[in-house]
């Protein structure tokens, strides 16, 4: 279980740091519907199917996964609202 929640937390990190970097590039791109539409894709790809590997058909390493996931969640909700607050 520790193995699926150390996984999440780095499932957590490369999904929702690349929507924050994703977010970031909007203004400067030509097309950004089509830089979010490959962001999510590629983001939700990376999330389900480390979820799928790191579980192991096991319902309690789905659910630590998932909580690795919700942590980092919560965490970039703090320091993104901190980073526009100052």
């Amino acid at each position: 279980m520790v193995f699926g929640f150390i996984g999440g937390i780095f499932l957590g990190i490369i999904f929702f740091g690349g929507l924050y970097w994703s977010v970031n590039k909007l203004p400067k791109v030509k097309h950004p519907a089509l830089l979010m539409v490959i962001s999510v894709l590629i983001r939700m790809i990376v999330l389900i199917s480390g979820i799928y590997f790191l579980s192991g058909n096991d319902i309690k390493r789905i659910l630590s996964t998932l909580g690795g996931v919700i942590l980092v969640r919560i965490i970039m909700i703090f320091t993104v609202q901190k980073k526009s607050a100052s």
